[in-house]
């Protein structure tokens, strides 16, 4: 029993571990034509399912570059996944590929080649000799069906590891693994015997950057048999991702339990919520809906971001009521009626305005809250005393209560209009906390 890496990982037990290789197949993926989505929302279905992706690799449209990547893959994997290929074009190469490793012929898969004629009847058309490469199989293959689309999916063992082939487009892949394959892919993680469980868990973290995160939670997992501590920037938050393996998943959920305390206490007031789906700008709008609150913005900096988040999701207008884009001097004492004196003695970007900006839109728009940002965003404009990135906020609430904050970020543009959104979506969070 050995440990490596305290601050990561602690292994106290040597468990079987399926492990999964991605191979994503097509000259433009190689080329940077388009992003491969397909090697990450397939990772994820298949972390989903405690199976662990080892590796992810890419190959071009090439007969010994396919040949060589499926070798590789079935000699370390116990499970190989590919993507594309599948098409009906002579560059579609993936079925002939895997039929020569396992020894068998390309055949006609008579489903497949049935619903192909039913689609092509529908519309008038007739299918051709060409069109058949795409219902093509390797012979003795178990076939997953495609509803969403023409070329079937198939697996077929290559050296005695299961290889399963999938089209290249996202929603026939999902179709796919809704269809059945997950179903199957769970007998294959169980056929391997030992199979490890997974606990896991993932804070949203933000006001705090990675190195600080990471230097909270250090030594949160040594000694802990199977934990391990993750990070993942998605600026400007952080994840955090905790992750406890076990045979047993009661073992597993039960350290998850314990660590789970504490890392709350460390990351206290930093975590502004738990899980993959809801982010900090669907949090504060779901919040502002639920308690029939109404919110309106006040924006220099930021340019209408702030109200651009607040009305992404649907039903928002039960929420959002407007914003005013205060860019100039002028259009904040115009709109907002801050006084010309506050701007000559502090300037645009100061408490005092930012004060007077949340106030003032509060009142015109009649709104439980008002949230107000003014900034240096750059790259120029900055002063000695206030540099590029340097940014006030005010949340104005029942009562004109009124809460502040200063920013100091000294990065991008981009970096930091994005930042100054999002504190002011945590004002607003930390206000309906």
């Amino acid at each position: 029993m050995w440990c490596v890496n305290r601050a990561a990982i602690c292994l106290r037990y040597v468990v079987a571990r399926m492990r999964a290789e991605i191979l994503t197949i097509g000259d433009e993926l190689c080329r940077g034509e388009i992003v491969n989505s397909n090697s990450s929302s397939l990772a994820a279905r298949l972390w989903d399912l405690d199976i662990t992706t080892r590796w992810m690799t890419s190959c071009n449209d090439d007969e010994a570059d396919i040949v060589a990547a499926l070798t590789l893959a079935a000699t370390r994997a116990d499970l190989v996944v590919c993507s594309g290929g599948l098409g009906p074009t002579e560059d579609d190469l993936t079925v002939d590929m895997v039929s020569r490793l396992a020894g068998v012929e390309p055949v006609i898969d008579e489903a497949a080649r049935g619903r192909m004629e039913a689609w092509f009847g529908r519309a008038g058309g007739r299918v051709t000799p060409i069109q058949l490469r795409q219902v093509r199989i390797p012979a003795g293959a178990r076939v997953h069906p495609n509803a969403a689309g023409l070329a079937p999916g198939f697996e077929i063992p290559v050296h005695g590891v299961p290889v399963i082939c999938l089209p290249g487009f996202p929603r026939e892949i999902a179709s796919i693994l809704d269809g059945g394959l997950i179903a199957r892919l769970r007998e294959l993680r169980e056929a391997t015997g030992q199979v490890e469980r997974i606990a896991r868990r993932i804070y949203r973290a933000f006001g705090r950057g990675e190195s600080q995160i990471s230097q909270a939670c250090r030594g949160l997992v040594d000694e802990v048999a199977g934990a391990s501590i993750h990070y993942q920037v998605k600026f400007p938050e952080t994840l955090v991702k905790l992750v406890v393996r076990d045979p047993d998943q009661a073992a597993a959920d039960a350290r998850l339990a314990a660590l789970d305390q504490e890392v709350r206490a460390r990351l206290a007031g930093i975590i502004y919520g738990i899980g993959e789906t809801e982010t900090l700008v669907e949090k504060v709008t779901r919040q502002l809906i639920e308690r029939g609150k109404t919110i309106a913005t006040a924006e220099s900096c930021t340019g209408g971001m702030i109200g651009e988040l607040l009305t992404r999701l649907p039903g928002s207008s039960r929420a959002f009521r407007g914003g005013a884009i205060v860019y100039s001097n002028d259009e904040k004492i115009r709109q907002l009626g801050v006084a010309p004196a506050t701007l000559a003695a502090h300037g645009a970007v100061s408490e005092e305005v930012v004060r007077e900006l949340a106030a003032g839109a509060r009142e015109r728009f009649g709104v439980d809250y008002a949230v107000a940002v003014s900034g240096i965003a750059g790259p120029d404009g900055g002063t000695p005393d206030k540099p590029v990135g340097t940014v006030w906020l005010a949340l104005c609430g029942p009562k004109d209560e009124m809460k502040t904050k200063q920013l100091a970020w000294p990065g991008a543009r981009d970096q930091i209009r994005l930042l100054s959104s999002w504190w002011a979506l945590r004002l607003v969070d930390e206000a309906l906390s």
